[in-house]
């Protein structure tokens, strides 16, 4: 009896570790599995290369550089992305790539001097980033009266329904003293572009000596997006109501008819009537409260994709208008909400 007790018991433990091997073979398929995952992740992002050139223009009042930069792989398919452009710590401005794997962009913002450039390329689905070769630009000294504007950061990025800032810098130049109004093209549809404040001082003061000082304004731009409404189902909801109505009727009046052959008739067809009523009320409440939380029905909200937007600035005093020279370009990508 105890030796038959025995073995059963060990045939019980063996059962036990063969359960938790084939346990342990299913997990390690299991991680292995996911090792290959990550290890055809990593072999299908594509190393990318960019290349920056840069053109002067010194016809106008202040240099005007274009920048265009060249993004390329080892893969069939062009790059997608944003390309950011930078001197040091100032952000010249971002721009989305072509189907041939060029962006370009147009700024005169470089203050009098020689400065680096390089091109940053922001990476892409299947496609690291990587950084261009610094390239010399010499802008030169301006005389006219004006002022730059510039952004920060310039490549933006939300789902629908988010919004996104950015603060925008106008720099005053000799002796510049003015509000310069800010305002934004290029936006999506259901989008708006708000500024804090609208209007931005920028002023150049000269001292006793002779000294010039010109002191930036800045403005924090919000972009805010709209998410669609939820599907409309509330003409659906309106037939069923009126249907609904349809039965409560004869039901509410064809119990109120039996009561008439009993002795409590119109106590029974004041309840029934009240009934209706409180029905029809909260029917009425509901509807309200779906139309306040939801809004009007129909509303696509704002379409995903990439979009420029750029910051338009003038200043007036009713005789003449000042503009910038360029206007600094945001690259906007807008993706889609979670559910």
């Amino acid at each position: 009896m105890n030796v038959r007790l025995s073995v059963g018991r060990v045939w019980k433990l063996g059962k036990g570790m063969r359960t938790a091997g084939w346990c342990m073979v299913f997990l390690g398929m299991v991680a292995g599995l996911g090792f290959m995952d990550s290890a055809a992740a990593a072999e299908n992002t594509a190393t990318t290369q960019t290349a920056l050139a840069v053109a002067t223009n010194n016809a106008g009042p202040r240099t005007r550089v274009t920048l265009t930069a060249h993004v390329s792989a080892d893969v069939t398919v062009a790059p997608s992305g944003v390309v950011n452009f930078r001197s040091g710590a100032m952000d010249l401005g971002s721009a989305f790539l072509d189907n041939e794997g060029n962006a370009a962009l147009e700024t005169d913002n470089l203050p009098a001097g020689s400065h680096q450039v390089v091109a940053i390329y922001q990476g892409g689905a299947g496609y690291q980033s990587s950084l261009s070769k610094p390239e010399q630009v010499h802008a030169n000294v301006s005389t006219v009266a004006g002022f730059t504007v510039a952004a920060s950061p310039t490549s933006l990025s939300t789902a629908v329904g988010g919004f996104v800032s950015s603060v925008v810098t106008v720099t005053p130049v000799n002796g510049f003293n003015s509000y310069v109004s800010l305002s934004c093209s290029g936006l999506p549809v259901n989008t708006t572009c708000n500024f804090t404040p609208l209007n931005v001082p920028a002023s150049c003061t000269t001292s006793a000596s002779g000294v010039q000082t010109c002191t930036p304004g800045t403005s924090v731009m919000q972009i805010q997006t709209l998410a669609p409404s939820p599907a409309s189902t509330a003409a659906n909801r309106g037939d069923v109501g009126l249907s609904a109505y349809a039965f409560v009727f004869p039901a509410l009046f064809g119990l109120a008819g039996l009561g008439t052959c009993k002795r409590h008739a119109w106590r029974n067809l004041a309840l029934g009537m009240l009934a209706l009523a409180g029905a029809m009320s909260m029917t009425a409440c509901a509807q309200r409260y779906k139309y306040l939380n939801h809004g009007p029905p129909g509303n696509p909200g704002t379409p995903t994709g990439s979009y420029t937007i750029t910051v338009d600035a003038e200043s007036s005093n009713g005789s003449f208008t000042i503009t910038p020279p360029t206007q600094p370009q945001i690259a906007l990508t807008i993706t889609a909400g979670t559910s």
